[in-house]
């Protein structure tokens, strides 16, 4: 089996320590279960909380692409539609929002735990 690179375990949503081990336990679009995690990777077991209100620290991450996503619908906007009143982006630019929920919570945390945790990637004996 090929071993994946750290973006291509970042991009699938797997564990920062083997790469092979899913961070999320159902996928992005189960709008009810999108945001629950296992407690340990399935492959390796490591813990990925590391510490009691780790993933606090994604809220950080969250908020930067919120803001993103709302700089990038507010000139789509202007450019597009022309400039319309206030209502005319604040309507669109929270529904981008809201619609976004998903994608931006899994990859504001995989982000999170692939760049804050001091994890290090170790190959298993499943690679070799």
């Amino acid at each position: 089996m090929k071993e994946r690179s750290r973006l291509e375990a970042v991009l699938a949503g797997k564990c920062p320590q083997c790469h092979e081990g899913d961070l999320f336990t159902h996928r992005w679009w189960n709008i009810t279960k999108f945001d629950e995690m296992h407690k340990h990777c399935p492959h390796c077991e490591l813990r990925y909380e590391r510490e009691p209100g780790f993933f606090y620290g994604a809220m950080y991450i969250s908020y930067a692409l919120t803001v993103g996503i709302m700089l990038v619908g507010g000139f789509v906007i202007y450019r597009f539609f022309g400039d319309p009143e206030p209502l005319g982006y604040i309507i669109p630019v929270v529904g981008f929002s809201i619609v976004f929920v998903p994608f931006n919570f899994r990859i504001a945390r995989i982000l999170f735990i692939h760049l804050f945790s001091g994890v290090k990637y170790k190959k298993t004996k499943k690679h070799e």
